[in-house]
């Protein structure tokens, strides 16, 4: 047990200040010293101390029919300070889960985070009985990776392979120190899983609950490193799919097998064994009433062949434009050849690649007939900034064709505000914001005006 209060993690993005009071490490981690006792990388499981009594949870909530979590301003920075210890460990690990302790003199609570919720023990009191933390964490000792939410189908490189990974991803060198990993990659094809290396992810969620879509630039090595010397670089992509949408893995099945263009083009993956969120199962179990229903979340890994580049970094109108125009032709074949709706077409879902552009990222895509009778029919989705103006506006309707057209008017539109030359050039600092960002929160969050 370290305290690790004093001091942020020298690894973490400049200007973090994370800090959680105690961090739970093996005792040979010799990435814990004195000068940096914080090391999201390696700590087991963090724990908050706070020297007074600072209760954020009701246990008594559903017998007086209140919220179970406590909404003062206090308490719900204290959880916000909770939620981000549970963001930094799984940002720098790779888990399934994650135990934290909460102590509030006398009183203490187990908190127990996955992708699709948390569940929160009832309270105790330290000053009566301490048997609980004891036996908590004597138990937590005895665990497997596995049982303390490591994820198992991801292994540190070996030194020969991170060097190989590290000269052959060398374009994508992570910002932050990261290890180079070596992560598993299940299909029903073959019975055992194919192994690629990675150096850092382009982008690390940031909320500890849903997708947590993690991308990286992937080197396969399942037949050997003399093989993968030569290998083509990939793009590995893995996230907690929710059950009440259909798999991306299968969107990009069926594309493939219809012969859709510009959009990536599925080598190998599927759902990681065993790897299911908890919550939904506890909150079931206990019949939970408030909020929205939480839906089971399966952790799935595949591997596309193509590596994009984020549109912001064209090289010349023409070139964004190309891409732009290629997305728009994928979706449109994706309409007309399977009947399927991206319902998230966005300046990040659309990718430069070599002699133009794909339109990325189907995990929101449905089938048309599905969007309106499915259990989200009438849940928006989207980026907000490039959603259509009737989606912003809260109409309760299945998303249309229509809405997935005019996001790609929004698409150019911000570009070109953002990076080509206009009579506007004094103005994008409060245009861009009026049109893209503007909302209002009265019980609804809606949006639309700008636009």
């Amino acid at each position: 047990m370290v305290d690790s209060s004093r001091h942020a993690d020298p690894d973490s993005k400049a200007g973090s200040k994370v800090k959680p009071d105690v961090g739970i490490h093996k005792t040979d981690d010799a990435s814990v010293t004195v000068a940096t006792p914080t090391r999201f990388g390696s700590a087991l499981s963090p724990a908050e101390l706070k020297k007074r009594l600072l209760e954020l949870f009701n246990d008594l909530a559903k017998k007086l029919g209140v919220s179970f979590e406590i909404d003062t301003d206090e308490a719900r920075d204290a959880r916000g300070q909770l939620a981000t210890y549970a963001v930094e460990y799984c940002a720098c690990q790779h888990r399934t889960h994650l135990f934290l302790v909460y102590i509030y003199f006398p009183h203490a609570r187990f908190i127990r985070f996955d992708r699709c919720g948390a569940l929160v023990s009832t309270k105790f009191d330290l000053s009566q009985d301490c048997t609980p933390l004891i036996r908590f964490y004597s138990r937590f000792s005895k665990m497997t990776d596995a049982q303390r939410g490591y994820d198992t189908t991801v292994t540190i490189a070996s030194d020969e392979e991170t060097k190989l990974a590290q000269e052959r991803l060398k374009e994508w060198e992570p910002k932050h120190e990261r290890p180079v990993f070596k992560m598993d990659v299940y299909d029903d094809k073959t019975p055992k899983p194919r192994k690629f290396l990675v150096w850092g992810s382009l982008a690390d969620p940031e909320s500890p609950l849903g997708r947590a879509t993690r991308g990286y630039p992937a080197l396969e090595v399942t037949d050997g490193l003399e093989k993968a010397k030569d290998a083509p670089i990939m793009f590995l992509k893995e996230q907690w799919r929710s059950k009440a949408l259909r798999p991306e893995i299968d969107t990009l099945r069926e594309l493939k097998k219809a012969d859709v263009k510009h959009v990536p083009t599925l080598l190998c993956g599927g759902d990681l064994p065993g790897q299911v969120t908890q919550t939904d199962a506890f909150a079931a179990k206990i019949g939970r009433t408030e909020g929205k229903p939480i839906d089971r979340r399966f952790h799935v890994r595949f591997v596309v062949k193509e590596v994009g580049r984020p549109i912001e970094r064209f090289s010349s109108s023409k070139e964004m434009f190309q891409a732009v125009y290629d997305a728009f032709q994928g979706h449109k074949q994706a309409y007309e050849k399977c009947k399927l709706l991206h319902r998230d077409v966005s300046g990040g879902n659309i990718l430069l690649v070599t002699n133009g552009g794909l339109l990325n990222d189907w995990d929101m895509a449905v089938k048309v007939n599905e969007d309106k009778l499915g259990p989200r029919a009438h849940e928006r989705t989207g980026t907000w900034a490039f959603m259509s103006i009737d989606l912003l506006r809260g109409e309760r309707r299945p998303h249309k064709i229509s809405d997935d057209l005019e996001s790609f008017f929004w698409v150019v539109l911000y570009y070109s505000l953002l990076y080509l030359p206009h009579n506007k050039v004094g103005e994008p600092g409060d245009i861009i914001p009026a049109i893209f960002d503007q909302y209002t929160s009265f019980g609804e969050t809606k949006g639309g005006q700008g636009k």
